[in-house]
């Protein structure tokens, strides 16, 4: 059901659009976010779904807009924040959505796509997001991981503070304590609620 919890934000929620993806991405938007959607990677399933997330998004009648781009490029995720901007104004969050299936042991592909997904790209998204939401003055950045322990977010901040220095925005993980897709959702809704504002 629509509400007006998050009007006037901007989230930008990465994933493979699986139901993590589509749930954190549906619920920004019916919280009254603006959603900038990206892939994980460029594979013709993934462009479908995230497509698929996109017509749900319009659907309720906010801004947003849908890029495939391959995630773990450094290059792709700094022109998809920049695209985010310019295009919504700003970002308020981050989300990206690790949910990945876990890969078949007898592709090689698979496993580097997913440890991808689950390691390099939560951080490369921390730092393009990061940077521009510390010249902002605010920002955060959620990593949902149903897999993951919440206590990676110390060696997360770490690594996000070495590259970004003071002032940055924090990662903090929705993993094992919120493992189904509704309640991941409403996991990171809570975080970007007006009134979990510090």
């Amino acid at each position: 059901m629509p509400t007006d919890q998050l009007a006037g934000k901007v989230i930008a929620v990465i994933g493979g659009g699986d139901p993590h993806h589509r749930a954190v991405s549906v619920a920004a938007a019916e919280a009254g976010a603006s959603v900038a959607l990206a892939t994980f990677n460029t594979l013709p399933a993934q462009e479908f779904s995230v497509n698929s997330v996109a017509n749900e998004v319009w659907a309720i009648g906010c801004d947003h807009f849908a890029e495939v781009i391959e995630a773990s490029d450094p290059d792709q995720m700094g022109a998809f924040a920049r695209k985010t901007w310019d295009q919504l104004g700003g970002c308020d969050a981050i989300a990206v959505v690790s949910s990945l299936p876990t890969p078949s042991p007898d592709s090689a592909v698979e496993e580097k796509r997913a440890f991808a997904g689950r390691h390099r790209t939560p951080l490369l998204a921390a730092q393009a997001f990061g940077q521009l939401m510390r010249d902002q003055g605010s920002g955060a950045v959620i990593f949902v991981a149903p897999e993951r322990d919440p206590a990676d977010e110390k060696a997360l901040n770490a690594a996000l503070a070495a590259h970004l220095g003071a002032g940055g925005p924090r990662i903090t993980v929705i993993g094992r304590d919120a493992p189904a897709p509704d309640a991941a959702a409403a996991a990171a809704l809570a975080l970007l609620s007006p009134e979990a504002a510090p």
